[in-house]
């Protein structure tokens, strides 16, 4: 009897043990990394390893919000082998630089014979985390793992057929960037083989490169290309916005201009119907990033102007109910009812989604108008500056809009003016419960 309730009692220590440490979220390995392969090759597991540095905020993030959900634990404990290391101590060194390791923290998904199957850059939430691990494990079930193509890759395997396959399988990765590879793809082709059905489709599927020769083929075979999926005037669309959009980012992060020129041209070029103003208001980001306030301004004035200030308030105010009507139409007609999991998101759709253009027209302008707070001297500027602080304001009244148009009329150097509004931009945060301290601040300072 004394051996049964022993028994009883280890098997519930043991329940328990379990039970914590699928709870408490990732439990990490601290062994020799070549006890870690044995493990995982002896579980036929992968391996999770987190890269991390002792100076990165965003690891120290992770490691507080992200390893501790019992969702993530659940996960990771029971598919996968969990080491963690770090980059600069003992044999994180080494790790790093076998797998091109630069930034933190860093992700990776490695078999047990240390191959790498994924690797992903960067803070993720608890959700993310799950999704990638998921889409790692679905993906593993391929006849031809990534990694084994990688290496084909490498040694110099560049004929069309296998470059299919390659990007195919790539693809099932999230940001994974196949636009170079796109390019090799097609000038591997015939004539005929770069108009298909299938190439088409591989270009608008997996982006390109707004100067190769994939940008052209689909400019040249639009129409054909757009016939190939369901609403494919906007695929077709998404996916040269998307292309151009991404040099766009890296012209302004670069301050490239040869770069910022290109991608203007390419957009004028793809999508002429919305290019002008896309491009203007890419001008306004690639001008700040420059710090050309002279230009900035210039481009700040025109595309407010032009785009924004033309459209009279109530033709924003009913596109916003038009388009409040449409989305609401599902509950009123019982197939998103309000009761239930459904309410949180139907309590949020009434309160906000009658200004949903309206917001994003007053983030504009407000956007606008603290650049020339923080960047523009000129009196003549910072005048025009207050139509639009108004306007926005006249939009949606919030805290933050008062704040800027404040600060707009205290660089003016009307100061009782810049006080009583900035007063309002208190009691508007005091009376929706939001945090005052920035407002009480800037009441402060004036004083």
């Amino acid at each position: 009897m004394k051996r049964f309730y022993l028994s009883l009692i280890c098997l519930i220590v043991s329940l328990l043990a379990i039970s914590q440490t699928f709870s408490q979220g990732i439990v990490f390995r601290q062994d020799d990394w070549q006890n870690v392969l044995m493990q995982a090759k002896a579980q036929k597991k992968l391996i999770f390893v987190d890269i991390y540095t002792t100076w990165c905020g965003p690891c120290k993030e992770m490691d507080k919000k992200t390893f501790t959900e019992p969702s993530v634990g659940d996960k990771f404990n029971a598919r996968f082998v969990n080491y963690k290391v770090d980059a600069e101590k003992g044999f994180g060194i080494t790790l790093a630089k076998r797998y091109n390791v630069t930034s933190y923290p860093t992700c990776l998904f490695v078999d047990a014979n240390e191959n790498l199957i994924y690797k992903q850059e960067g803070l993720l939430r608890a959700p993310d985390l799950v999704k990638e691990a998921d889409m790692v494990l679905n993906n593993q079930a391929n006849a031809k793992p990534l990694w084994a193509l990688d290496k084909l890759y490498n040694e110099g395997r560049k004929d069309a057929e296998f470059l299919y396959e390659y990007i195919s399988v790539r693809s099932l990765y999230a940001n994974i960037d196949n636009t170079t590879l796109v390019d090799e793809y097609v000038k591997a082709l015939t004539p005929i083989q770069q108009s298909s059905d299938k190439t088409l489709r591989m270009i608008v599927n997996n982006g390109f490169k707004i100067d190769g020769k994939a940008f052209e083929l689909l400019l040249k075979f639009r129409e054909k290309a757009e016939g190939l999926f369901e609403g494919g005037v906007e695929k077709v669309n998404t996916a040269f916005a998307q292309s151009i959009n991404e040099v766009f980012d890296n012209a302004v992060k670069t301050k490239n201009q040869a770069l910022f020129d290109k991608a203007l041209a390419a957009n004028l070029r793809a999508l002429p119907n919305t290019a002008d103003r896309v491009n203007d208001k890419n001008k306004l980001a690639f001008y700040l990033a420059m710090k050309d306030v002279n230009k900035f301004s210039e481009a700040a004035e025109q595309y407010l102007d032009q785009y924004v200030m033309f459209v009279q308030i109530e033709s924003i105010r009913k596109q916003d109910m038009w388009e409040y009507e449409k989305i609401m139409q599902a509950y009123k007609l019982g197939i998103r009812d309000s009761v239930g999991a459904g309410a949180p998101l139907y309590q949020d759709l009434k309160k906000n989604a009658k200004y949903t253009m309206a917001r994003l027209t007053a983030k504009e302008l407000n956007d606008v108008v603290r650049a020339f707070i923080d960047q523009v001297e000129d009196k003549a500027k910072l005048k025009k500056a207050t139509e639009w602080a108004k306007r926005a304001i006249e939009l949606v009244e919030s805290p933050d809009s008062y704040h800027y148009q404040a600060q707009l009329m205290l660089k003016l150097g009307e100061k009782q003016l810049a006080m009583d509004i900035e007063q309002k931009a208190y009691d508007l945060a005091l009376r929706e419960k939001i945090d005052t301290q920035k407002f009480t601040a800037a009441l402060e300072k004036m004083r």
